[in-house]
């Protein structure tokens, strides 16, 4: 079982304090939400969890220790894929180094992006951008599933789409959402709210 304990981690940029004494140990296939109001540092939490940062105070310890890049799967609006691929060949490049938790024609048909599959990236509207980054992330075989604002250009019906798809694939996975909209994170059965971790560093 997947453990992941976070111990007194802190986060500050120059004079500004994100957030102080976040002490949580993430478990097994659970769902979680950090929520919190704008700028209150979730994304940050996110990534210093998935390795992609350094906290300024206090550590995270996998267990059992794996690197990261094999222990999460990720998704951000801050993720940029490459513009002059098509979606096809963003999926195939993925897949690569990925493995899948079913095969590439039926993730496609699950998205409904065969109709896109010979658009490049940069040709697609801001929603179908999201929905590729986030199927990369969905249909990725990994322990830990890191979602940060994952509807982001999201419709109502691209946001249903993504609430079955969590529902039909990522059960076995432990997940960790940052969001405040509560459509991204309706499955999470614990919330964390990072807005009383916001204090001064000693």
């Amino acid at each position: 079982m997947l453990t992941i304990v976070c111990k007194d981690i802190a986060k500050r940029y120059t004079k500004e304090v994100l957030f102080k004494d976040f002490s949580f140990t993430f478990e097994g296939s659970k769902k979680y939400a950090i929520l919190g109001a704008n700028s209150s540092g979730k994304s940050t939490l996110l990534k210093i969890i998935g390795g992609a940062i350094s906290a300024t105070k206090g550590e995270v310890i996998y267990s059992p220790p794996k690197p990261s890049n094999e222990i999460f799967s990720f998704c951000s609006p801050e993720m940029y894929l490459l513009d002059d691929f098509t979606v096809q060949e963003l999926f195939e490049l993925h897949f690569q180094f990925k493995t899948p938790k079913v095969p590439l024609k039926e993730q496609w048909q699950q998205c409904n992006l065969t109709a896109f599959l010979n658009k490049r990236y940069s040709e697609l509207s801001s929603g179908l951008k999201n929905k590729v980054k986030l199927a990369l992330a969905l249909f990725t075989e990994a322990p830990a599933l890191l979602l940060d604002e994952p509807c982001t250009n999201f419709d109502a019906s691209n946001t249903k789409w993504y609430q079955e798809m969590i529902k039909k694939h990522c059960t076995d996975q432990l997940i960790i959402v940052a969001s405040n909209q509560e459509s991204e994170y309706i499955f999470c059965s614990e919330k964390l709210n990072l807005n009383q971790y916001k204090t001064t560093i000693k």
